[in-house]
């Protein structure tokens, strides 16, 4: 499952293990009320997530692109090593900033 908190006008969202299709369902109805009411400043906080599959990758690029439409914008920080090489060898990592950690993260949007 994933967790969701706030900062501010900031949403951090941090799914509780792989990003994979079976997963993703839940985690998107956690999260829509938070893309459709109002600027989505989203912030997905990704250190307890292994491992990201095709389906996760195409949420993560689905996930970016609401948030721009409705003028907000997503970060991902603390991703781990295997899926910063699942990110970069896809080329989605080149669509999504990326953070060292969630401190960051939220300060990019000052």
């Amino acid at each position: 499952m994933a967790t969701i908190t706030h900062h501010g006008a900031v949403t951090v969202l941090r799914p509780d293990g792989p990003l994979r299709a079976e997963a993703i369902e839940a985690i998107d109805r956690l999260l829509q009320p938070v893309i459709t009411g109002g600027v989505p400043y989203l912030v997905m906080d990704l250190s307890d997530t292994p491992l990201i599959d095709g389906s996760g990758l195409e949420w993560i690029l689905t996930v970016d692109e609401l948030c721009c439409r409705r003028g907000g914008c997503l970060r991902l920080c603390n991703v781990g090593e295997l899926c910063q090489d699942i990110l970069r060898i896809t080329a989605v990592g080149a669509s999504v900033q990326q953070f060292d950690d969630l401190t960051i993260a939220l300060g990019s949007f000052a």
